[in-house]
């Protein structure tokens, strides 16, 4: 759907970015977040005090530390870990490719890939305007592909405080796609499922999907059509590349503004009916969501 007022939608709403992966944020809903962190379009439609801008906050279910590849390492940070650890700068540099890993290095390793990565995951809340990024590195999902107790109490803890934080907001989550064919994925939003219905019990909760370049939509899966300008599509290929060891292996931020603008020449034509003109709708960028709703069980009477 188009909404008629962007702004009303989402006034005083506590708005949670799930990240699977420190990337997936910017990559699904970067332009969505530009434009509900924009404090100066925000200020003109309510006023300055703030009161009514949607609370913005991201959450990284995972340290994405595979992502990075030891040609990475040896080509864009290998001295700031000779600086740290010669001997581990050595290993990094002189590592076989094929051969027993040294299981002490590489937990090292592990422990610098995530320093990284985290890193990274910051400076894109920070170019986006996020309230606040949590990087929570929950380990069941990511190293074994299951949703553990304590990946469980770590994003529940999380979700409940910033409920807590904001009591008398709406709250809308935005999740990769149930559907997405990385796992990783897939528990990430399986779990939010889960604390909207264990924990918020649905109430004035939504949760929409996004897409990612593993998983776009139909026209007839599409509820929500984000559109962006120009500004806001520069912030997000910035904080795109804040993830300088992804963008190393592929240039995601060109694959960002791609998607949006292909989004934003071929929907005017879908709306208003194929071979039909461009229906009034004209829009540098977009990025599209799917809501996910609770299923209702609808019990008969005496039953």
């Amino acid at each position: 759907m188009i909404h008629t007022d962007f702004y009303e939608l989402f006034r005083r709403t506590l708005v949670v970015v799930v990240s699977p992966h420190p990337d997936d944020s910017v990559l699904g809903a970067g332009g969505l977040i530009c434009r509900l962190t924009d404090r100066d379009s925000w200020a003109r439609k309510f006023g300055d005090s703030g009161q009514d801008q949607p609370a913005v906050y991201t959450l990284v279910m995972t340290s994405g530390s595979r992502g990075i590849d030891d040609e990475y390492l040896r080509k864009a940070e290998l001295e700031r870990i000779r600086s740290r650890d010669p001997a581990l700068a050595d290993y990094v540099l002189n590592k076989p490719r094929q051969g027993n890993p040294d299981a002490e290095l590489e937990k090292r390793l592990v422990e610098i890939r995530t320093e990284i990565r985290r890193a990274e995951s910051q400076a894109e809340a920070k170019e986006l305007g996020v309230r606040e990024s949590a990087f929570l590195e929950l380990k069941g999902i990511y190293y074994d592909h299951t949703i553990s107790a304590e990946d469980r109490n770590c994003a529940r803890e999380h979700v409940l405080r910033l409920r807590d934080r904001h009591p008398t907001y709406s709250l809308l989550f935005l999740v990769a796609h149930r559907d997405d064919m990385h796992p990783v994925h897939k528990l990430s939003t399986q779990l939010i499922v889960d604390i909207a219905e264990q924990d918020l019990r649905w109430a004035s909760t939504a949760i929409w999907q996004y897409e990612s370049p593993w998983i776009t939509f139909s026209p007839h899966q599409v509820e929500y059509v984000v559109p962006f300008d120009k500004n806001a599509m520069e912030t997000k290929v910035r904080a795109m590349s804040m993830h300088r060891s992804q963008e190393y292996r592929t240039r995601y931020s060109d694959v960002a503004r791609y998607s949006a603008q292909m989004r934003a020449e071929t929907f005017p034509e879908l709306l208003g009916g194929f071979g039909q003109g461009q229906s009034g709708y004209q829009w540098d960028y977009i990025e599209a969501f799917q809501e996910l709703r609770p299923v209702r069980v609808l019990h008969m009477s005496g039953d």
